[in-house]
């Protein structure tokens, strides 16, 4: 895929997608770009990065300004993510969508969700599982789940029975 770019009179800058569908392509170049642009609104640069990724984009409120690229035979993803390092952005990729704000405001999210992990894993009920072992040694088995436990969690080992008895949290 190729992509050029042309700068009208106005100052503003318009993508064209040229795919080169009528040459033969080789399966290592599909998904790299050429951009070439000068003072290009990256929201808009990151949307033609995303079409040719064939990903959905979030954008934040926080991703504004111009860039300057001129880039050839980039991967798209590559070519994303440097651009999106200039202005101090940063990209976090689930299955097809790609969010991309500031990199404080992905440093807060991660905050949050350890204090609150935290917080479940000091305030959750302890629950307690009674398993029955087949075909092993249940003080085997115990051994491999005791590094897994929290710290409020414990397990101990019915050797009459062969069971394991594990107590712990729950927080997913």
């Amino acid at each position: 895929m190729t992509v050029r770019w042309s700068r009208l009179a106005l100052g503003t800058v318009v993508a064209v997608c040229v795919l080169s569908l009528g040459a033969p392509a080789l399966a290592a170049d599909r998904g790299k770009v050429d951009v070439d642009v000068v003072n290009a609104d990256i929201r808009n640069v990151l949307r033609l990065f995303a079409d040719v990724g064939h990903v959905n984009l979030v954008l934040g409120d926080d991703v504004s300004g111009m860039v300057t690229l001129r880039l050839r035979n980039v991967p798209w993803e590559a070519a994303m993510r440097a651009t999106l390092s200039v202005r101090g952005l940063q990209m976090e990729r689930s299955g097809n969508i790609v969010r991309v704000q500031a990199a404080e405001a992905f440093a807060k999210e991660r905050a949050a969700r350890l204090s609150a992990h935290e917080m479940c894993l000091a305030t959750a009920p302890v629950e307690t599982r009674i398993i029955r072992i087949d075909y092993a040694d249940a003080e085997q088995v115990a051994a491999l789940v005791r590094p897994t436990l929290t710290k409020r969690g414990s397990v101990s080992v019915d050797t009459r029975t062969n069971t394991i008895i594990i107590r712990d949290v729950r927080c997913d």
